[in-house]
């Protein structure tokens, strides 16, 4: 495999017949991702949109050994590709964004790498603006329309399911890094992953984009834009909504005194999912599919302070507790609903604050 670095991919697009020359591009790495070499390719020509180019790594950027096949890029290129029409094809509501899946401009299986429009350059990461104490409820909501598109669209998709039907990559990058390892660390959790992972294994239903989460959405004042597909299977919903939604939590719980403000996120993200998803689901299949996406909130959140991906913002100790203790009764407990894990929540934090 030809591995690209930032010097060597101006001749590979030119052996590719990307470029007639090398002079024709500027290549930069961009950071971020655990599991990719990342490359931003931007054009001399100003008439000619920038590229990101990205190829597979075999060992991710991680403290502890984690290895997964490169392969997982062509399984990103077939799901971003499906992602990107079902975006296309669906009626947007008035939500004050547009919400975008990159098109794929270039594709080079033998080397698993592929290009796909990069994004606008005054885009952010959302994670970084919820870190830094920007709360906007448009893309909450643009989030959620977004992720009811993709499993409503591709629900009972028999097309859909032979394309990406295949887990081994979720099971490499997040069933067994996530789920397994916090019972390899809590011993007395296995029942519960156990129940978990049966629970993953036995709702298969739609497409599920695995990394559906705000480090992975851009924004600007005019779109919200969605990467990062290496995941995507054909699998349970309820495992994005967890994992998404882990993130709005977390958020929630560090916010100290804005904790109201940031927990208004995850009912009008949830608000704009059920919208989306009740077109395809009736209602009691909503509420066991809310069922299931707390259970997967649960293991998530034990999961970021005790998996193999701890996030990297719980600096102290007793906020790595607090986050743990909302998972783990949200998992043990197997608490059904949104609504109840922020009461949950809301309990935690007082207790924590009685104890200062």
């Amino acid at each position: 495999m030809f591995i690209l670095e930032v010097e060597s991919t101006p001749e590979y697009l030119v052996q590719q017949q990307v470029i007639a020359d090398p002079s024709e591009v500027c290549v930069s790495r961009l950071t971020g991702g655990v599991s990719n070499q990342v490359l931003l390719v931007e054009f001399a020509d100003q008439n000619r949109a920038n590229w990101v180019v990205k190829q597979a790594r075999d060992r991710l950027a991680v403290a502890q050994e984690w290895l997964c096949s490169v392969e997982r890029l062509i399984r990103e290129m077939d799901t971003l590709q499906i992602c990107n029409e079902l975006i296309q094809a669906a009626s947007v509501p008035l939500i004050g964004v547009q919400a975008v899946v990159p098109a794929i401009h270039f594709e080079d299986r033998e080397n698993y790498v592929y290009a796909m429009t990069a994004a606008a350059e005054n885009c952010r990461v959302w994670k970084r603006d919820l870190l830094d104490g920007v709360v906007d409820q448009t893309v909450a909501k643009a989030c959620g329309w977004m992720l009811g598109v993709l499993h409503s669209g591709s629900w009972n998709a028999e097309g859909v399911q032979d394309l990406i039907g295949s887990t081994e990559f979720f099971d490499d990058l997040r069933l067994d890094p996530y789920y397994r390892q916090i019972a390899r660390v809590h011993q007395e959790l296995q029942a519960p992953v156990d129940r978990l992972l049966e629970l993953n294994l036995n709702h298969r239903n739609c497409l599920v984009h695995g990394d559906y989460s705000p480090k992975n959405i851009l924004v600007n004042d005019e779109s919200v834009v969605l990467l990062d597909f290496e995941v995507g299977h054909y699998g349970d919903p309820a495992f994005d909504l967890g994992f998404f939604l882990t993130h709005l939590h977390i958020k929630a719980l560090i916010a100290g005194d804005r904790f109201d403000e940031y927990a208004s996120l995850i009912d009008v993200f949830w608000s704009a999912y059920a919208t989306e998803i009740c077109k395809v689901l009736s209602e009691q299949e909503l509420v066991a599919l809310e069922y299931r996406s707390c259970l997967n909130l649960g293991g998530c959140l034990v999961a970021r302070v005790d998996g193999k991906s701890p996030v990297e913002y719980l600096a102290d100790d007793s906020t790595k507790a607090l986050v743990r203790n909302v998972g783990w009764q949200a998992l043990v407990d197997e608490v059904g609903s949104l609504d109840a894990v922020g009461e949950m929540m809301r309990i935690e934090l007082f207790k924590e604050q009685q104890a200062k």
